[in-house]
C-alpha cells in the first residue's frame, strides 16, 4: 500500500484536519473538515457534509461517481483509524455564495456503517459428533 504520509507530505496536505477516504490498495482522497460536518444515524446510516472549495468538490464527485452502490471503503477521521462503510450515494451539489468568503459547494455522501465480525466471534467446533460443544 502507498505511504499515505508520504502522499500527504507531497501534497501539502495535513492529515490531522482531513477526512481521508480508502478504496483498494491505492485508491485514496483526503478532504479537508474545516467547514465539514458529519452526522449518523441510529440505523447506522451517516452522512459526510463537505462545504468545500470547487476544485475539492469536484475531486470528491469524481472520486465517488466510480463507486457502485453497496461499495465497501475506509474512512479516517483525523487519523483516529480506519472505519469500514458502505456506500450510498452523494447528494446533489448546491452552490454557497458570500460576499465574505470564495464561493463553496455543499455535498453530502451518504454512507452505511459496515458490520465487522471480529475474528474470535466464532470458534470451531472441537468434535465431529456435536456443532455445539466449543459452546461453555
Amino acid at each position: 500500500m502507498t505511504d499515505l504520509n508520504d502522499i500527504a507530505r507531497e501534497n501539502d496536505v495535513n492529515l490531522e484536519n482531513c477526512v481521508v477516504f480508502v478504496r483498494g490498495k491505492d485508491d485514496i482522497l483526503a478532504v479537508d473538515i474545516s467547514n465539514a460536518g458529519i452526522r449518523q444515524r441510529s440505523d447506522g446510516t451517516m452522512g459526510f457534509t463537505f462545504s468545500i472549495p470547487p476544485k475539492e468538490t469536484l475531486a470528491l464527485e469524481e472520486y465517488f461517481n466510480r463507486f457502485a452502490t453497496g461499495e465497501k471503503f475506509y474512512f479516517d477521521i483525523s487519523q483516529t483509524g480506519y472505519r469500514p462503510v458502505y456506500y450510498r450515494g452523494l447528494s446533489p451539489i448546491t452552490k454557497e455564495v458570500s460576499k465574505e468568503y470564495l464561493p463553496k459547494f455543499n455535498i453530502t455522501l451518504y454512507a452505511q456503517k459496515a458490520i465487522v465480525e471480529p475474528d474470535d466471534s466464532y470458534f470451531e467446533p472441537t468434535c465431529e459428533c456435536c456443532e455445539f460443544c466449543h459452546i461453555g
